[in-house]
């Protein structure tokens, strides 16, 4: 009770319309007993709590709710076409990239075919040199196997005694070169 005699005289437990009730006077309403005021609040009823805080907010939640709820199947809409966009444009990248890659994959093709003519051509070529070299040194060997034998069939009895000196120097070094060369075959 004692709290009731604090707060008895706040504004908040205030009625905000005086309550009036109807004059009998003779009228059309003789015997009807308006009830209610304006606000449709009952007058002949007991007191009542005004709206409060909570209970007024009630009807914007409700509102709020109805709007979030439509907003929010707005928001879910909007990013299932946001998901499948996303999945669309991974799709077309990823043909893209398969794109670029088989022909990354073509370049390189080609470059290896490339690199692997331009190898074969220098291998011919080197065996080509190879080979004259072989011609060109079995070429200069008989020619020195040649002078090697005209050198020996020189008559050292038919030259001059200073063509005899030279030829029988030659000949000598002939000699020492055959023998050397077979030294060589028969050493393991």
């Amino acid at each position: 009770m004692h709290c009731w005699n604090v707060m008895k005289d706040e504004p908040k437990w205030q009625d905000p319309k005086p309550r009036s009730f109807p004059k009998s006077g003779g009228g059309e309403n003789d015997g009807i007993v308006n009830l209610e005021d304006d606000n449709g609040i009952p007058t002949g009823a007991p007191e009542e709590r005004p709206i409060g805080r909570d209970t007024s907010k009630v009807p914007k939640k409700k509102e709020n709710s109805d709007a979030s709820s439509t907003s929010s199947s707005e928001y879910a809409l909007r990013l299932q076409d946001l998901s499948l966009q996303r999945i669309a444009l991974m799709q077309v990248e990823s043909v893209c990239k398969k794109d670029r890659f088989q022909h990354l994959a073509c370049i390189d093709e080609k470059r290896f075919e490339e690199m692997r003519s331009h190898n074969q051509s220098l291998l011919e070529c080197e065996q080509e040199k190879i080979q004259i070299m072989r011609e060109k040194h079995d070429r200069e060997k008989e020619k020195e196997k040649q002078e090697d034998e005209r050198i020996l069939a020189v008559d050292l009895d038919a030259c001059t005694p200073s063509q005899r000196t030279y030829h029988s120097i030659l000949q000598e070094e002939i000699m020492e070169k055959m023998e050397t060369r077979r030294r060589k075959r028969q050493s393991p």
